[in-house]
């Protein structure tokens, strides 16, 4: 549906971004019908990505990149017409497309040993103060009721040769990672690999894996205990737990085996300049000849790529906290910044192979300005290179002090009242 080439063609206000023909019949396919007027759903797709290209500004600014020809409320009611799931589906084919462009034109298919390996991991987002938001995803439990806002728990998968989002899975906030594993797997094939932390580490979750012919590699869960000591590399056999995890129903963990193989593999990982870290692994790669230990260690420790992904999505392209007010809202924002964040690491791949460098060093930041930017007629210029610092340390910390105004502990509308008892104004 979609290339490279097309996507920056969009952005740079030329040609569309994708083919209006094809879009509109993913959103006929789901129902929806539209009068021929200026934002039909295509208009409408382009108009909400450079929205979000450009900073996710306020919709009384997407106006202006038409020169006025509709008003920021008719722009606001036909994103509000677009069907939830025809949008996610929008997004999935062009990220699908984007990526396969990727492979096309890269000399190396990215594989570690053959296999296509993906990165796991959940993060949570913000968004208005919402009845509706607040019923669909609920807020921390430290936050008194009317002082907080929703917060959702999004479960991702990424490429880990590419960096792109394969699957973006949104749930409630009080939901465990495993929950939405399903989505996980449905877009991972036999001999792939799946890496993430030790939430994904369960012996149900390995087990899955081995049913399915793809392999895991996860730090052994705190719960499993092994004896501490020298390195060491090992075949265990895991019998399954009498408690069913809450996350699988009981039919699917009653077919699950009584027990499976594990291998576990613990070494010392040197830093430079740092302590030795000991890292314990439990993987499904069972094969010592064919996976070395220190290099499946190694292959793990990529999994950091994840934080640093979700800081370009929450931070870079303002994923943190949400505009829209409305659950339906929320969602489509969601697939339209994962959309652009794909589109953003398609230019970094694109620009890696043209200057020789290796993808994760191209800067996320400046590749999303040459999309925002640069004109029709320029082509690809050499992005900024991040310097290669292994690990690098620095202290989680704001040196810049925020205003001292007072926490909001009580409802908004108690505030008022008391503002008023006072004889205060605001």
């Amino acid at each position: 549906m979609a290339s490279v080439a097309w996507a920056v063609s969009f952005l740079k206000q030329q040609e569309s971004f994708f083919d209006s023909a094809q879009v509109e019949a993913v959103f006929a396919s789901h129902g929806h019908r539209w009068r021929d007027r200026e934002l039909p759903p295509a208009e409408t797709m382009e108009l909400f990505v450079r929205q979000v290209v450009a900073g996710n500004v306020p919709c009384a600014e997407v106006r202006a990149l038409r020169e006025g020809a509709f008003t920021a409320t008719a722009y606001c009611q036909a994103r509000q017409r677009l069907p939830v799931p025809a949008v996610w589906e929008v997004m999935e084919t062009i990220t699908a497309g984007l990526g396969a462009a990727d492979a096309a034109a890269s000399d190396e298919p990215g594989r570690w040993r053959g296999h296509r390996i993906f990165h796991t991991d959940g993060t949570g987002f913000s968004m208005p103060d919402t009845p509706e938001l607040q019923n669909a995803f609920g807020q921390p439990g430290m936050q008194a009721k009317g002082c907080g806002f929703p917060v959702a728990h999004l479960l991702v998968l990424f490429d880990a040769a590419t960096g792109m989002v394969i699957k973006a899975h949104p749930a409630p906030l009080r939901t465990h990672d495993l929950n939405g594993i399903e989505q996980v797997h449905m877009h991972m094939a036999e001999g792939d690999v799946l890496i993430g932390d030790k939430a994904f580490g369960s012996w149900a979750h390995l087990a899955i894996l081995q049913g399915k012919k793809t392999h895991g590699i996860f730090p052994l869960h705190q719960r499993r205990k092994t004896e501490d000591g020298a390195c060491f590399d090992r075949l265990e056999m895991w019998a399954r737990p009498a408690a069913r995890p809450a996350w699988m129903k009981p039919e699917a963990y009653a077919k699950l085996p009584e027990q499976i193989t594990v291998r576990v593999i613990r070494r010392r990982v040197a830093r430079k300049g740092r302590r030795a870290l000991t890292v314990t692994l439990a993987t499904t790669l069972l094969d010592r000849d064919a996976y070395p230990a220190d290099e499946v260690v190694a292959l793990a420790g990529g999994r950091w790529e994840a934080e640093t992904n979700f800081r370009h999505l929450k931070i870079t392209l303002e994923l943190d906290v949400l505009r829209c007010k409305s659950l339906a809202g929320v969602l489509r924002e969601l697939a339209v910044i994962v959309l652009v964040y794909n589109l953003v690491r398609s230019i970094m791949s694109k620009a890696a192979g043209r200057q020789g460098v290796d993808t994760r060093r191209i800067s996320f930041a400046d590749a999303l300005r040459y999309i925002r930017w640069s004109t029709a007629d320029s082509a690809l210029y050499d992005l900024i290179v991040n310097p290669n610092r292994p690990g690098r340390l620095e202290p989680r910390a704001i040196k810049r002090r925020k205003e001292r105004y007072t926490r909001m502990t009580q409802p908004r509308t108690t505030l008022r009242k008391l503002l008023k008892k006072r004889g205060k104004t605001a």
